[in-house]
This record gives C-alpha cells, structure tokens and sequence, in this order.
C-alpha cells in the first residue's frame, strides 16, 4: 500500500476525533452546535450505543466534567426548588436540545406515572436511579405516605440523583442507596426494614433483571399483588424478563409499547407483571 495512502487512512480517525472535539468545546459558546449534537446523537443512537457512549466520554474530557455535571448545573439554573414538575422540564430540555441521557424521558414517564397510580405502593424499591428522573414520577404518583428506596451503583450518578430529587422536593420520600443491586436485596429486611414490596421497577443492568427479580421472590418480599414493572424490555440484555414473568406462571402480565427515551421512533417497550405466585414461595431464602 502506498505510504501516503497508508498515513492519510491513520491520521483521519485520528483528526476526524480532534475536529469533534473542538466543535464540542466551541459549541458551549453556541447554541446551534448543541442542536447539531442531537440529531447526530439520534442517528448514532439505534443499535450503537457504543458509540453514543464514546461521545459522551468525549465530551467528559473536554468539558472536564461529567454527563451527571452538566445536566445538573443545568437543571439547577432553569428550575425551582421544590417544584418538581420545573425540575423535570429542565431535565427534559436538555436531553432533547444539548445531549441525550439514559433516563426514561417524558414519554415513558406517562406510562410509569399511570402504573404506579394503579398499584398504590406504600413500600417500592427502584433498581436503577441513574439521575433521579424516574424516581420523582414515582414519587409524584404514590400515596402521600408512600416510600421509595431506589439504588443506584455508580457513586456520581447517585450523587447527582440526591441533588435533583431533593430540589425536586422528594428527598423526605425517596432514599437513595448507592451499590449493587445483588447486595441490596439480601439485606432489605434487616438494613431498610422492609418486609414485603408492593411494586418494583427495574430500569439497571437489563442482564440482572431475571436474577434480582428471582432474588425478591425467595427473599418473600412480593406478596401477591406486587406489581413487577421493568423498562427496555426489547433490549437484547433484558428479553430474557418478558420470557421468565410471561412463561414463569406466577404473574400477569401486560406490554407497553413506547420510545426509547429521547430518542423518537426507537421501538422500545415496557412491561408489568402482577405478581400471583406468594405461596409457591413462602418459606424458601435467597439462593442466589
């Protein structure tokens, strides 16, 4: 192969990365650079979340700070404390206008919001805080004297999700605990005093969804009637959930069809599952 050839085909991933990166310093400064970002972020977004992952980690050199960072100086400049739908607003604009995140999204949140109003859970857990964004819908739709414990494994996104949940006004009903979800669940009894859940919403590690799911049934802490509700259920990590509740005999169970958070026309899909089977476990411990 020709050297130049040869030069030119290295040098360009190489330059190609630089000029990315000098159109995200630059873009801070102005506005049309953070539109340009987010049709990029969606047209990269479906079946390459790698990718995605690679720009964020971009940007978190250059900016010298995190995703969790920039959204929550956001949020903090553009809404109320206290005010929880202000909080969300902002959260919402700047993943459709700056960068695209994890979180549920404003679509999806409708249909949480209505699971959780049709359940009535005084005692939920959470698996997957990332920024606190589902955990406010869930706050905002249980009973007053409902309670949330939400855990979330990575310690800055459980930092920022403190942030945000208490200026939303949730910090009283929401507890964040920052580890594993496999940790967690054996010592939900003797460290969080819970002794059954009436609703559990999986939205981490989609690969752990089946195992945590099956570690809360021999714990005994679903009685029937806890309601099952797990979020990108279409993911390849997380197909394994819809088989096991749908073919497991134990729940009944409803699909929601719905977008992949900010990312309009990515199928995704949500799904519940009324828990039936308490007595098939009574009596059994953690084997997992």
């Amino acid at each position: 192969m020709d050297r130049r050839l040869y030069g030119t085909l290295v040098a360009a991933p190489v330059v190609a990365v630089g000029l990315y990166a000098y159109y995200l310093k630059y873009r801070t400064k102005n506005r049309l650079f953070f539109m340009l970002n987010v049709p990029i972020e969606r047209a990269v977004a479906p079946g390459r979340w790698r990718l995605v992952g690679l720009l964020v980690r971009v940007r978190n050199f250059i900016y010298r700070n995190t995703i969790q960072d920039r959204l929550w100086n956001y949020i903090e400049a553009r809404s109320e404390v206290g005010n929880a739908d202000s909080v969300l607003a902002a959260f919402d604009d700047y993943c459709y206008n700056y960068e695209w995140t994890w979180a549920i999204g404003d679509k999806k949140a409708v249909i949480l919001a209505k699971v959780v109003q049709e359940a009535k859970p005084k005692m939920m857990l959470e698996l997957g805080t990332f920024l606190g964004y589902s955990a406010i819908i869930i706050a905002q739709n249980m009973p007053p004297d409902g309670k949330l414990i939400t855990v979330e494994a990575f310690p800055k996104s459980a930092e920022i999700a403190r942030k945000i949940i208490n200026r939303a006004g949730y910090g009283d009903k929401v507890t964040i605990i920052n580890a594993f979800s496999y940790d967690v669940i054996p010592n939900l009894h003797h460290d969080y005093d819970v002794e059954t859940l009436d609703m559990v919403f999986l939205d981490h590690f989609m690969e752990g969804y089946v195992a945590d799911l099956k570690r809360l049934e021999k714990g005994g802490f679903l009685h029937n009637g806890s309601v099952a509700f797990a979020d990108n259920v279409r993911g390849e990590g997380s197909k394994g959930f819809s088989e096991y509740i749908r073919s497991s005999g134990h729940y009944e169970c409803q699909f929601y069809e719905a977008d992949n958070g900010y990312i309009e026309g990515m199928s995704d899909g949500m799904e519940r599952g009324i828990f039936k089977g308490a007595d098939m476990f009574s009596g059994e411990t953690l084997g997992l």
